[in-house]
């Protein structure tokens, strides 16, 4: 799990005049279990907004998620004072910009429907100095992005990987299965129980970037508890854990 600190719905006094906006570029949002979870990749920080709000801002933040939840019935006046509340709150944050051009496109994600099977690992042997070395560079370099970048430095770092490919991306299942199962082979010597979901995510993502192959990298909300958690795909296969324990995260942050 990624430990992560949920903050309540505290909204500023200060209240704001009604425009269009739309989520910075550095915020992304889900609505799960009736509420909407924002995760600000610049602070590191969750923010959940139910009830009222989670409905009220979809009338001015044009790719809010939770334009259909049900929300309590309001006058007038007080549906234009939670919307302004909200706004200020979440400008006052940085969390929201002038809708002056269009949001840019998420890329979706495949719903997760099946974990990673080592059919491959037969194949290979015990121990390859070569993956071994290549695991422990890919370990700590996502080590130091992790003591010294936000998610929203790493998030373009995991981007720039792909583009250092120069257009040489591997294709083919076999070849992402070879490489999974190395990688799996070689991961005791290097990383320990100890390691979070997250480091060991950005590991697999940075080890197969290696060979250009480009997984997605994906960080998962749930409520009641709230939790975090991350994990790595190809289309409907989980990389580095059981489609079964995703499946009870939304997705939040694909790359």
């Amino acid at each position: 799990m990624i430990p992560a600190k949920l903050k309540g719905n505290d909204v500023s006094p200060n209240a704001v005049q009604p425009a269009t906006y739309r989520l910075a570029d550095h915020v992304r949002a889900c609505r799960i279990d009736g509420q909407v979870i924002l995760l600000d990749l610049r602070r590191n920080k969750y923010q959940g907004v139910g009830g009222t709000g989670a409905a009220s801002v979809s009338d001015v933040v044009i790719d809010w998620p939770g334009g259909d939840i049900q929300s309590p019935r309001q006058s007038s006046s007080d549906h234009a004072a939670s919307v302004k509340a909200l706004v200020s709150m979440l400008s006052s944050n940085a969390m929201l910009t002038r809708a002056d051009r269009a949001p840019p496109v998420r890329q979706q994600l495949s719903e997760p429907l099946e974990s990673w099977h080592p059919s491959d690992t037969a194949a290979l042997p015990s121990r390859n100095w070569r993956d071994v070395l290549r695991l422990g560079l890919s370990a700590a370099t996502t080590a130091y992005w992790l003591r010294r970048h936000s998610l929203a430095q790493i998030a373009s770092n995991v981007m720039r990987l792909r583009g250092r490919a120069h257009g040489s991306v591997v294709s083919g299942v076999g070849a992402l299965e070879r490489e999974v199962s190395a990688y799996m082979r070689v991961r005791p010597f290097v990383l320990t129980a100890r390691d979070q979901c997250l480091h060991d995510s950005l590991t697999l993502i940075r080890f197969l970037a290696a060979r250009a192959l480009f997984p997605s990298w994906v960080i998962g909300v749930r409520t009641r508890p709230f939790a975090a958690h991350s994990w790595v795909q190809s289309g409907n296969t989980v990389l580095n854990d059981l489609h079964e324990n995703v499946r009870a995260f939304h997705p939040i942050l694909v790359v």
